[in-house]
């Protein structure tokens, strides 16, 4: 039987990075509808939208957020979550120090990859967020390989 499970992405204010991960994981795992995927940030003011960029780049990858409100990461979230991935060490780290009882169920999200992370896109142009689309795409497919294995 397919296990439920319920993806946290981690970045700064939630309205770049995590959230297209958000977007990103939901169509490259649509075929596996029992598993969700959510979005928040540790530094992020409620209420936010995406950026615009963000938002751009994932019309392109055929993903529709334009209803994403950013959060802050809370004990709630990272309790109901399966698997949190953060973006950098520095979110790691922050969510290592702020919820360590969680410590079990946090990565980077290019644990599987072999890569250092995914810098922070914002103020960079829209060739910045591409490039980032492009990364977490790579590392989102090695995190849905592992979670198949895992069945």
């Amino acid at each position: 039987m397919t296990q439920r499970k319920h993806i946290l992405f981690i970045c700064t204010g939630n309205t770049c990075r995590s959230p297209m991960a958000e977007g990103l994981f939901r169509k490259l795992s649509a075929h596996h509808p029992e598993w969700q995927a959510g979005s928040a940030g540790t530094a992020a003011w409620p209420g936010q939208a995406a950026s615009p960029e963000t938002l751009h780049v994932l019309r392109e990858h055929g993903v529709n957020l334009s209803s994403h409100e950013s959060r802050p990461v809370t004990d709630e979230l990272m309790k109901n979550a399966t698997d949190v991935y953060a973006m950098t060490e520095s979110h790691l780290a922050a969510l290592l120090a702020n919820f360590p009882e969680h410590a079990d169920k946090v990565r980077l999200v290019t644990c599987y990859t072999g890569n250092r992370g995914i810098a922070d896109p914002i103020g960079c142009g829209q060739t910045a967020y591409n490039n980032v689309a492009r990364q977490l795409t790579i590392a989102i497919q090695a995190i849905i390989a592992r979670m198949e294995q895992q069945e």
